[in-house]
């Protein structure tokens, strides 16, 4: 009769805080599944919208493709970053993302329409989220040895970059996700089904949580591989209000509420990308 190895790869990666092949394979599986749909979803919305549950836009539709392609880099970022302990926080913002979308769906296919598409985006999205969180319940969140900075520490700014993203995304997310339709009348730049401001809103406290963390970490290369997430959204999603400005134009609220969201969008695309190519000459030899 044998026994398992105390010292099998898979437990000594775990002890020494390393992503093990499993964990690897699974957020590489994630990041694969999410750079197809966001492909599909932001080059040609049309074929996407007789497959959602709910009504959408081709504008909705591309900044879904925004956030499945930002989800993917994100996975593909916490396979590169190895240890667990700068890969967490990516996780935990795909489960989080995936967990809300996943009981929105599934309200919908309760409450309002019980179709095929309803209940294989919803098993999708619920898979999703539940992988994220073995992952979380497998590795543990607190660490087990003193943290060893790779560099210099975080600087200033970049606090101060992620505090205002905490706020903001935090407050406008839960206006989102528990007052819908306060939110599509006062501040929303386009008119969008509850479900899809619901979806959106998954995201931004999703970033809410991670930004929010951003802020109490020591160890910049914590922040760098959050950092491609954290810009390619906002990004996108401006690439595409560019593409559909016809629909901001004809159904925003006012030009302030146009102005505040692309200037939003806007700062964190900057601030994420000259944060992630500052940290990177900091840390390099």
């Amino acid at each position: 009769m044998t026994t398992r190895e105390a010292g099998s790869p898979m437990n000594e990666s775990r002890s020494n805080g390393l992503l093990d092949r499993h964990s690897r394979h699974f957020l590489l599986l994630l990041s694969g599944i999410n750079v197809a749909l966001g492909l599909i979803f932001y080059v040609y919305p049309p074929f996407v919208i007789a497959f959602w549950p709910w009504p959408v836009k081709e504008l909705a539709v591309r900044f879904m493709g925004a956030i499945f392609l930002a989800i993917a880099f994100g996975c593909w970022s916490a396979v590169r970053a190895e240890r667990w302990q700068r890969a967490k926080i990516l996780v935990l913002v795909g489960g989080t993302f995936f967990g809300i979308t996943g009981i929105v769906s599934l309200v919908r296919g309760i409450t309002v329409s019980s179709d095929v598409s309803t209940w294989a985006w919803t098993a999708y999205f619920l898979a999703a989220a539940a992988g994220c969180f073995v992952l979380l319940q497998y590795h543990g969140w607190h660490r087990t040895h003193a943290e060893v900075l790779s560099g210099p520490p975080m600087p200033r700014g970049a606090r101060v970059f992620f505090g205002l993203q905490t706020s903001v995304v935090g407050i406008f997310g839960i206006m989102m996700l528990l007052l819908p339709s306060v939110a599509q009348q006062e501040f929303w730049p386009w008119k969008v089904y509850v479900s899809t401001l619901q979806t959106f809103a998954a995201l931004f406290l999703a970033t809410c949580l991670a930004t929010g963390w951003a802020t109490m970490q020591k160890d910049p290369e914590r922040i760098r591989v959050l950092l491609p997430l954290d810009a390619i959204f906002p990004s996108l999603a401006l690439l595409a209000v560019g593409i559909s400005w016809s629909v901001i134009v004809a159904e925003s609220p006012s030009w302030l509420v146009t102005g505040v969201w692309v200037g939003l969008y806007s700062f964190v695309a900057a601030g994420s990308t000259i944060l992630y190519f500052t940290l990177g000459r900091q840390s390099s030899p």
